[in-house]
């Protein structure tokens, strides 16, 4: 069933406090780096081998951009990084970098059933919730009213929240001009997510692999501590784990708060 809807459910509750606690711990984060960096008199760090910093992503949408079909996916993350320099040169800079987010939260589209407006109140035929590949804004069929009109009927859809865990072991990024305090970067993470349910629907597999890259920008606000802002694409599937893959693209922000030593 990929078809009509109309009308969708509220966000989950659960799901906001969720990023409330996030904004606040990722700016509780960021204080601690500033102050950890107030105190430190070294001067700017061109040899630092190592950085840890705490990482969000988000995305409001999904849709077919290179090889996922599923659309209308909603996705946060929450984790932390961890990088390495390979090797640094007065041009470039070369680091493995690997990620952990112990909160991945994926909300998908549902239908409930079908409804249409007869002589001025909706009907609705329920039905238990499925999640779906997409949603379209379209009627799905028509129903023939006694006096002979024909109403449009449309699927009842909705939005459900799934909670699973993301790792990317494997990871490198690469920074251009790595003497200054504003660095461009390209990164490539592979990994996985792993989830209590099939994601993103019934039928495809509680593990997807996964995988992104794009560019960026770091900004060091102090000899040690850097903020990055990327977009990347992101592309999650099980590659044929499960009886269905329709895998999932995505346009993603993420944004990074590290120090490195």
């Amino acid at each position: 069933m990929n078809r009509g809807a109309h009308p969708e459910a509220p966000a989950s509750p659960r799901g906001l406090c969720l990023r409330k606690a996030a904004i606040v711990t990722i700016f509780a984060g960021f204080a601690s780096l500033c102050c950890s960096s107030l105190h430190s008199q070294e001067p700017f760090r061109l040899d630092a081998i190592h950085s840890f910093g705490f990482s969000t992503t988000f995305s409001p949408d999904s849709s077919h951009i290179l090889i996922g079909d599923a659309e209308q996916r909603r996705i946060w993350t929450l984790g932390v990084e961890y990088s390495h320099l390979l090797h640094q040169g007065r041009r470039f800079r070369f680091d493995y970098e690997g990620s952990i987010m112990p909160l991945y939260e994926e909300t998908d589209p549902f239908v409930s059933g079908t409804t249409f407006v007869l002589n001025g109140a909706p009907v609705i035929f329920a039905q238990p919730p499925m999640r779906v590949i997409y949603v379209a804004h379209e009627p799905v069929g028509t129903f023939l009213t006694p006096g002979g009109t024909s109403v449009p009927i449309y699927d009842l859809a909705g939005r459900e929240d799934t909670y699973a865990a993301a790792f990317s072991p494997l990871g490198v990024r690469v920074s251009a001009f790595p003497r200054r305090r504003i660095q461009p970067s390209l990164s490539l993470d592979l990994g996985f997510v792993v989830s209590a349910r099939d994601l993103p629907i019934e039928d495809s597999s509680w593990f997807n692999f996964l995988f992104s890259f794009g560019p960026g920008l770091q900004f060091f606000t102090s000899p040690n501590v850097s903020l990055r802002v990327e977009y990347l694409y992101r592309h999650a599937s099980n590659a044929g784990l499960g009886d269905q893959n329709p895998g999932v693209d995505q346009g993603v922000t993420r944004l990074t708060l590290s120090r490195r030593w």
